[in-house]
């Protein structure tokens, strides 16, 4: 179980997740330059651990040294033109047609990819009048990712003698269908 709150020293979000033994802090939403590969700044990684101390005992020091690794990214975000100039940003992501019909899908995250994309198929059915066309509805969810042509679902077993992996998180993996290289 992890971790959320929004009542930061700056108003931004903190989580922390466990993972592999350890524990995962970070936020989100802060405003960065777009850069070809994004990097955690240091002034960032410093305000992680600034609002991690908080939480923590007095008794127990976290120093730059025990962050393991850091990570940036950038989400695109986009403004619904539909909304007024008063309303925020859409942090999700949003399908917009357009007056000439121009059928528009923007924003969104990398773990909601093929829910996007069912409800991008859903709404070009709809305003295009194509349901007498359609008969098997969206089929994202039964097509297999790249690298994942080898996946059944005993692939498990094969994870946890090549890779050493415990039976619970090989489980995930290869129910997830992630591919896993040894």
């Amino acid at each position: 179980m992890g971790l959320l709150d929004p009542a930061t020293s700056d108003g931004r979000v903190i989580f922390f997740l466990p993972w592999e033994g350890n524990t995962i802090a970070g936020t989100t939403d802060s405003p960065a330059p777009v850069e070809r590969e994004p990097r955690a700044a240091e002034d960032e990684i410093r305000w992680v651990l600034e609002e991690v101390r908080r939480y923590l005992s007095p008794d127990i020091k976290v120093r730059r040294g025990d962050v393991l690794s850091a990570w940036s990214g950038l989400r695109p975000l986009v403004r619904n033109p539909a909304a007024s100039k008063t309303e925020g940003l859409v942090r999700n992501h949003m399908i917009y047609v357009s007056p000439s019909g121009l059928l528009t899908i923007a924003g969104g995250k990398w773990t909601t990819y093929r829910a996007m994309a069912e409800e991008t198929v859903d709404e070009a059915v709809r305003t295009f009048g194509l349901e007498s066309r359609t008969t098997n509805g969206c089929v994202t969810e039964s097509v297999r990712l790249v690298g994942s042509d080898a996946w059944s679902r005993n692939m498990f077993i094969g994870l946890i003698q090549r890779v050493c992996l415990l039976e619970m998180r090989s489980r995930i993996a290869s129910e997830n269908r992630f591919p896993v290289r040894s």
